[in-house]
């Protein structure tokens, strides 16, 4: 079945990563599941239980787009502890309904009929797809208003969130951003590890309206040009490039955290 989150609704996609981050903070974590089905996954589910072996795991018809997996809106989660995967004895996907909620999805666990605890999906349009078949008819001619939603809608995915990073064994928070598929972070949260961070008067450095344009940065005595997104008076750098610019320095990731470490010359 479908597992490639990037098949689905924009938003679904983004809203999905936040989840799985925001999960992983709470010391939940969270594996994809079952996310866009076509026609035919769909009614291969649906067989089960009835013409084919297995039980009943769907109410939802692959050729009448029954399913809000077939509009690429939904998304399913399983545990990824080491624990079974449906397992919630401790409340685990109740833990993850919540956030889930908090960040505006709906969760199948609020559901009656029936309870879907690893369920997740975009509430724009009901809890079926009766508003949608209505409006578009198919999944494909839903699929075709997408990239006008995510446009007008982009500016809300940019959320600030605090991050970790790692300089030289020291691990503090910072603000970050993602932006085009890449973290950005605050340049004055680095004064937080000892880095002197300050303005120049002198050179007119524009206001960036939240976009990733270039700005000049002094460093160790040069002046250097590094794509930068200004968020209600705050830089925010791309980590790579503030490396170059410092030099001697090695960027890594491991386990969600940003590390940054000296080199030595030799």
């Amino acid at each position: 079945m479908g597992r490639d989150i990037t098949k689905c609704h924009p938003e679904l996609q983004v809203l999905a990563a936040r989840l799985i981050e925001k999960c992983r903070k709470k010391g939940l974590i969270v594996k994809l599941g079952e996310c866009y089905r076509t026609v035919e996954e769909q009614n291969r589910l649906y067989a089960l239980g009835r013409t084919e072996k297995g039980n009943i795991v769907t109410y939802a018809k692959g050729t009448d787009y029954d399913s809000m997996h077939q509009w690429g809106i939904a998304f399913d989660i399983i545990r990824n502890d080491g624990k079974e995967a449906y397992n919630n004895s401790d409340g685990w996907f109740n833990k993850a309904g919540k956030i889930g909620k908090d960040i505006g999805l709906e969760w199948g666990g609020d559901w009656t009929k029936p309870v879907d605890l690893p369920h997740f999906q975009l509430k724009y349009w009901g809890s079926t797809p009766a508003g949608l078949k209505k409006l578009y008819k198919t999944p494909d001619n839903f699929k075709k208003t997408w990239k006008d939603v995510f446009i007008a809608k982009k500016e809300e995915y940019e959320v600030v969130e605090t991050g970790y990073i790692n300089i030289n064994g020291r691990t503090i928070k910072i603000d970050k951003i993602v932006k085009d598929g890449r973290n950005f972070i605050n340049l004055r949260g680095l004064e937080n590890a000892g880095f002197t961070v300050g303005y120049n008067s002198s050179t007119k450095v524009p206001s960036l309206d939240n976009k990733t344009e270039d700005i000049d940065i002094s460093a160790n005595g040069n002046i250097s040009r590094i794509k930068a997104i200004n968020i209600k008076g705050n830089n925010y750098v791309q980590i790579r490039e503030l490396a170059k610019v410092l030099g001697d320095i090695e960027v890594g990731y491991t386990d969600g955290t940003v590390i940054l470490n000296k080199t030595e010359r030799y």
